[in-house]
């Protein structure tokens, strides 16, 4: 009887290491199995993320070529207008010039 009592103790000590060993396998797989679907999160967070700024950064260097036209127009015809301003006045500059040198 008692070796039968010890007998039933090692069996059930030796469940209880089988058993302690199986958790520590599962848990292990469940370490692996989280650590593989964190880095694949991350790895997608990552393209998304360099997705997105590819997407801003064109939409920027679109407004950027928008205002570079519009200033670009602007300074085109401001230009223009100074032209014709300064044409309008180039008879009586002319006209004063000529006054200065033949009145001399």
């Amino acid at each position: 009887m008692y070796m039968d009592a010890v007998r039933e103790i090692q069996k059930l000590e030796e469940q209880m290491e089988q058993a302690k060993a199986d958790a520590r396998a599962q848990a292990k797989d469940a370490l692996t199995a989280v650590e593989k679907d964190g880095r694949a999160l991350l790895a997608a967070t990552r393209q998304t993320i360099r997705e997105a700024d590819a997407a801003a950064m064109a939409d920027c260097e679109a407004r950027a070529a928008r205002q570079r036209e519009d200033v670009l127009r602007s300074a085109e015809a401001q230009c223009q207008a100074l032209r014709q301003q300064a044409g309008s006045r180039m008879d009586e500059a002319v006209s004063q010039i000529v006054g200065r040198v033949v009145g001399r």
